[in-house]
């Protein structure tokens, strides 16, 4: 799953950062403990000389033994000895006087090291952590004003609607080198795209302008064709092929005319809508003109029912959906269709798409292959949906097919 970089980076920040601090106080550690045997050594040491220079210059008031500090002893010892124990630490060491040998041990107390060991230790881990909070702090402060720029042209850009034809600023110059050439080079892009989009547009629209042209005098020469005399039973039927043909292309000239206009946002009135009486209008059409295909209609409309949008446009996509369902269907099918405040549900019988049927609202994409459609129907309807936030939801099981359009 991925995560936005100023947590990826405070993330990795508290994953080595304490490993490096532990690194560090392990090190501060050994230090401190060889500076403290150090003191302790050289402490003893001085006692040591101290204890026996004043032991070899008064040898009968200095006393052999002081509790806690020295001890005179004779004897021999091949080597110094020192040690430490839970509150003391003693070094032994030999020494000669008048040809005798003794052994002459100080003492001091540990505990006041193992104090100053503890209170540095302590100390070492208040600052280490008031160091790792304040550093974490710092670095989410600055990553947050260093990004700054980064997401006001991600907001600008996510606001961005090349149908709108509104040109897209982009501050290029944020202080960051970085994010002045990543806004100059998005600013070179949409200008790039949004000039593509609108020679696509242009060319789109004047297209299906100039095919209307031809399509009606094809559709004005066959009908004088077909009103002519001699005309026989073969001629008859291809005219009326050609003219079907030639519907047909008219009918995707409209729709892509339209898929256009939709595009480019030119259906921006809205209006409430009766959406149970359009419904009603409707299937009460549909029923009537494949009353010889379709054996059964069901329709349940709540009353009532109404949305926010253009009226054109509307019934347009209740129109598709309702003659995809009765073209789509099986001789002597069925169709249902009910109406609630939320959605839209309209089921029909009828055999499985060929294809796949994530793609089936794409362009010039069928169910089947039909001639009686131009596959833009329900490219129409998804782009319309599209257009007021709509919800298009297909699903095929037990031989029924279902599309539904949810409006909230």
């Amino acid at each position: 799953m991925s995560q936005p970089l100023q947590q990826r980076n405070t993330r990795s920040l508290l994953t080595w950062l304490p490993l490096v601090m532990l690194a560090g106080s392990l090190f501060f550690y050994l230090i401190l403990m060889g500076h403290i045997r150090h003191m302790k050594h050289q402490q003893l040491q001085l006692k040591q000389n101290n204890a026996w220079a004043a032991y070899i210059h008064d040898t009968i008031h200095i006393p052999a033994r002081l509790p806690g500090e020295y001890q005179i002893t004779p004897g021999t010892l091949r080597a110094d000895s020192a040690a430490d124990s839970a509150n003391l630490a003693f070094l032994m060491q030999a020494h000669q006087l008048n040809g005798q040998s003794y052994i002459v041990t100080t003492y001091i107390s540990a505990k006041e090291y193992r104090h100053l060991l503890i209170k540095a230790g302590l100390a070492e881990a208040t600052i280490f952590i008031v160091l790792l909070i304040a550093i974490v702090i710092v670095n989410r402060s600055a990553s947050r004003r260093l990004w700054t720029p980064f997401y006001t042209t991600m907001n600008t850009i996510r606001g961005y609607d090349i149908r709108q034809s509104k040109p897209l600023s982009l501050d290029t110059a944020t202080d960051v080198e970085e994010f002045d050439r990543l806004n100059r080079t998005l600013l070179d892009l949409i200008d790039n795209v949004d000039q593509a989009y609108r020679n696509q547009k242009q060319f789109t629209e004047n297209a299906s302008h100039e095919l209307q042209t031809p399509l009606a005098i094809i559709r004005s020469k066959v009908e004088l064709l077909i009103e002519g005399p001699g005309l026989n039973e073969d001629s008859a039927q291809l005219l009326q092929e050609i003219t079907e043909a030639n519907e047909r292309l008219s009918q995707m000239n409209k729709n892509l005319l339209l898929l256009t206009r939709i595009e480019s946002g030119q259906f921006p009135e809205s209006t409430p809508i009766n959406l149970s009486q359009l419904l009603e209008r409707l299937t009460h059409y549909f029923r009537d003109y494949y009353e010889n295909e379709v054996a059964k209609t069901t329709v349940t409309v709540q009353p009532n029912v109404r949305i926010t949008a253009n009226p054109a446009l509307t019934e347009i996509m209740v129109n598709n959906l309702l003659r995809n369902a009765y073209i789509h269907n099986i001789p002597g099918g069925w169709v249902d269709v009910r109406l609630t405040p939320t959605a839209l549900i309209i089921k029909n019988s009828g055999p499985a798409i060929e294809g796949d049927p994530e793609r089936l609202f794409d362009r010039f994409r069928k169910g089947r292959v039909d001639n009686r459609t131009t596959g833009l129907g329900l490219a129409l309807v998804r782009q319309i949906a599209q257009l007021y936030h709509y919800n298009i939801r297909y699903s095929f099981r037990d031989e029924v097919h279902e599309l539904e359009v949810s409006f909230h």
